[in-house]
Order: structure tokens, then sequence, then C-alpha cells
């Protein structure tokens, strides 16, 4: 019922906030007293037995289940990204309504999930100016990933940007600093804006964007070194777009896509790049890996992230933005990705 409310809610005050955008920021809004705080999770294994053939046409994939995330604090979701401890133990997870998330990861004694901690740390983004968001035009974070060097970075869209903190903990806490984008990053469509942040291995930072149907099937995307960008693009196809972005061994970008057109529509598969493919100008042809179909559980997947193993072995966690909708949920979800024999 709760859920239900916050829809409605939503639904009502979205249009305002977006027809006078930031102009409606009560700019003497109190800030919270505590930032993070902390709050109840429940977690609960769906769909499927994790490890159960689920029909993957690559035979390196195997599934290790997946969990329904609630929570009681209204909020609880809208997760458009999330980044995993190198340990596997601790998760963090960004909203698209300026909140962050962090929780702890139980396993099965065969490394499927079990649960997450029954709490976690619930945090407001702040501002470079050290104040929490009022309106969602300005909180809309989209992106997240590691820095170069240290801390973590947040990408917003319809007021296209870059934010960096630098914390040596995973955590969105404190107030951050702009970390500079190319000027055609300030001219990507409203709501098309920088999906995926990610770091590779040689500390370049690649950032991607979702990409407007009506504008083509071309995202634009590029990787900085330095302070120097290189651009180019990711070619779309078949309505997928790209939505975050993870490392593989053998210096291979994985892209998460997803597909909605309409009811009905709903596609969540994962396709794959060459780092080696950048170049000024190149437009990059990813090749799919592999596609969530039934009987797994599918939402709207948002968020990628993915921890090799010293063996070899990559984990690859997606989690879900439930649009703060009564019809949609939080799920997070698992999958292991052998090494090429």
């Amino acid at each position: 019922m709760l859920k239900i409310i916050i829809f409605v809610l939503i639904l009502c005050c979205t249009p305002i906030g977006l027809y006078f955008g930031p102009s409606t920021m009560n700019v003497d809004a109190k800030q919270p007293v505590k930032n993070p705080i902390m709050v109840r999770l429940a977690s609960s294994p769906v769909g499927p037995p994790a490890g159960e053939k689920t029909g993957f046409d690559n035979t390196r994939i195997k599934y290790l289940g997946t969990l329904l995330l609630s929570s009681p604090h209204p909020a609880f979701g809208g997760f458009s990204d999330l980044l995993v401890s190198p340990d596997r133990k601790t998760f963090l997870a960004v909203s698209d309504m300026g909140f962050w998330i962090k929780a702890g990861i139980k396993y099965t004694p065969e490394g499927e999930l079990a649960g997450t901690d029954a709490e976690a740390q619930l945090g407001q983004l702040r501002n470079t100016e050290g104040n929490t968001y009022a309106i969602k035009y300005n909180a809309d974070a989209e992106g997240l990933s590691r820095a170069p060097g240290s801390g973590y970075l947040v990408s917003f869209e319809r007021v296209h940007r870059i934010n960096r903190f630098d914390n040596k903990e995973l955590s969105l806490a404190g107030t951050p600093v702009n970390f500079p984008v190319p000027e055609a990053v300030k001219d990507l469509p409203e709501n098309a804006g920088l999906e995926s942040l990610l770091l590779l291995p040689d500390q370049r930072l690649m950032v991607l964007s979702e990409g407007e149907p009506s504008q083509g099937n071309h995202s634009y995307a590029a990787v900085v070194k330095d302070g120097s960008w290189t651009e180019f693009t990711y070619v779309r196809s078949d309505d997928f777009r790209p939505t975050s972005a993870g490392n593989l061994p053998g210096n291979k970008i994985l892209v998460l896509e997803r597909r909605y057109t309409g009811p009905g529509s709903l596609g969540i598969r994962f396709s794959t790049f060459g780092a080696d493919e950048i170049s000024s100008g190149a437009g990059i042809v990813p090749c799919t890996l592999f596609e969530i179909k039934n009987p797994l559980p599918r939402d709207n997947f948002e968020g990628l992230d993915t921890i090799t193993a010293p063996d070899g072995t990559t984990y690859i966690y997606i989690i879900s933005d439930d649009n703060f909708s009564p019809v949609q949920h939080t799920l997070l979800s698992l999958f292991k990705l052998s090494p090429e024999q």
C-alpha cells in the first residue's frame, strides 16, 4: 500500500517539478541532521533456484540467483547503478531520486545469493555546495563508477554532469566536486544522458550515454585520461539501449542493455566489445554475450558491476530500477562467467 501511495505522489508531483525546473528548489530547505541513516532492508530469493538450467546459449554463463529487496523507508527504490566491493561482501547503489544505499551481501555455501544484511545505510546525495537536492530534476543520478586514482563518480542526466566523491571507503557520503566533461555532454537529450560510467583497468574513464531512438542508433561515448578526451559512438540495435557497463578479462567491456517499447517488449541482454576498439570517431558495434529470458526474473535492470576473481571467473551483478511503481520491483541478480578455455 505504501508503495502505491508513493507512486501516486510521484505521478502528481513530477510534472510540476519538470515544468518549473530548478526554480522550484527551496533554498532554505532544512538539511538532514544525520546523513546517512540506518534503515531496515528485507531480502528474499525469487525466481527459479540458482544453478537451474536456464537455457543460455552461452555455456560459460551460470545463474546464481535473484533477490527481491525492499524497505519500509519511502526513499528506497529507483536504483540506477551499482558497485560491489572487491571481496563481494558489500554493494553500493545510487538512485535517480538523489539517494544511495549500502548493504552487505550474503551467499550460500555454493556461492549463490542468499540475502542481504537486515539493515542498510541510506544516504542523500549532496551537491558541490554541500546541500542535498530538493527536486528530482537536479538529483537524477544514473551512473556510478570508481574514479581514477581513488574515490567514486556519479553521473546525472537532465542537468548533465559528473560529480566526484573523494571517499576511501565504498560510500557516497560527503560533499563532491565537479568532474570535467566534454562540451558534447551538455548537449545530450535531457532524459538520455550519461547512463554508464566505467573505470577501465588502465585508469581511463569511459562514459556512455543511453541514446535517444529518435536521433538514430548511435549513443555518444568517450574515454578520458589525464584530462584528454577521446570521443566515439556505441552502435545500438534491436531497440536495446545501454544502461551500465563493467570490465571483463582480456581487456573487454561488458554492457548491460535494456529494451522497452511498450507492454510485453521488455528485454535485458549483455553485449561486449574490446577496449582496444576505442579510437577517436569510431563507431563500435558490440557483440551479444547472452540475454535474460524466462523463467529468470526480469525487471527494469539498469545497474551493473563485475568482479573478476584470481582464477579468471567473473561475477556479474545487476540491479533494477522499480520506478517507485507498484508493479515493478528492486531485484539484485548474480551470474557467473567462466574463463574462456
